[in-house]
């Protein structure tokens, strides 16, 4: 079931095209980054689909709901976390957690219990009587989080959480996302931190220049940007014609520099047979080390194959 549908999305500013038809599907439970260089359009398209951005071409559903004529409906059933802070300085943590509690339309009783709850997963339970005016940006952050989610959301949206936070803050704020996708809900964030990418998702859309470049599940955007993972293997003498001439007739493919040979794999199965292939070689192996491309190069590769169709 797709919790979120976005049919042909196009935005204008003036004459410049923010959004260049957008088509994403987001099923219940998955853990959706949106990533693009600055410009992209990411917080574009996560306002509008969060009923905050109006003026538009094309079709957002949640939940089956058209945003645009029923975003009541939608608000009731998300939780929002904007690149500002909706919180009140001059009240306490607790006080805003219950006002925004109520304001959808929880009983006190219900709102204390979950407030209590929420605060306590990230550890600002201990200054739930202080004024959120006094907090550091982290801790502001970490209420201004779990204030998103008092009303239980199926969805929660996020621009991006942990831009700015302590290391500690950071920690805390992946925890909890984590447990709340863990309980069936989906979210989705925006961020320029790869590594939480490659930590957090399930899910990957990239834009770039307002153009959706690459969708889909990490392993499958590795595949979109051909890219491999490499395995280094130190030899105790140099043979190198030798060696090429052996593993060139398996067609995999090899580097010789010295005594390092490098092969290049794109999944298990290939691996095994370059492994096999090596032992059945005899060839006196020193040491052998796997290095996977990380995330960043195949976020590079992809964005720039989006700038080269523009």
């Amino acid at each position: 079931m797709n919790d979120i549908q976005v049919k042909n999305l196009k935005k204008r500013f003036g004459d410049f095209d923010v959004l260049k038809d957008i088509s994403i599907e987001i099923k219940s439970g998955e853990f959706l980054a949106i990533l693009g260089p600055n410009g992209a359009g990411k917080s574009t398209l996560l306002k509008i689909m969060t009923t905050l951005l109006k003026h538009y071409e094309g079709k957002v559903e949640i939940f089956g709901y058209d945003i645009e004529k029923y975003p009541k409906k939608v608000r009731e059933q998300i939780g929002v976390v904007s690149e500002n802070f909706i919180l009140y300085d001059r009240l306490t943590a607790m006080e805003n957690m219950v006002f925004f509690g109520e304001l959808y339309h929880l009983s006190r009783e219900t709102a204390l219990k979950r407030a209590e709850k929420l605060l306590k997963d990230v550890e600002m339970w201990e200054w739930r009587n202080k004024k959120v005016g006094k907090f550091s940006f982290g801790m502001k952050q970490r209420v201004n989080i779990v204030r998103a989610l008092m009303n239980d959301p199926k969805v929660v949206f996020l621009d991006e959480p942990t831009a700015s936070l302590d290391i500690k803050s950071a920690l805390t704020v992946k925890r909890l996302l984590k447990e709340i996708n863990a309980s069936n809900k989906t979210i989705v964030f925006t961020t320029h931190i790869l590594s939480e990418v490659e930590e957090l998702a399930t899910k990957i859309a990239i834009l770039n220049l307002g153009q959706l470049v690459a969708f889909g599940a990490p392993a499958e955007l590795s595949i979109m940007a051909e890219d491999q993972k490499d395995l280094i293997v130190e030899v105790e003498k140099n043979d190198s014609k030798n060696y090429k001439a052996f593993f060139d007739k398996s067609g995999i493919k090899l580097e010789m520099t010295g005594n390092t040979m490098k092969f290049f794999y794109s999944d298990g199965n290939e691996l095994e047979k370059i492994i096999k292939l090596i032992s059945e070689s005899k060839i006196p192996v020193r040491s052998i080390n796997s290095s996977d491309r990380n995330f960043d190069r195949i976020f590079l590769k992809l964005t720039d194959k989006g700038r080269d169709k523009n």
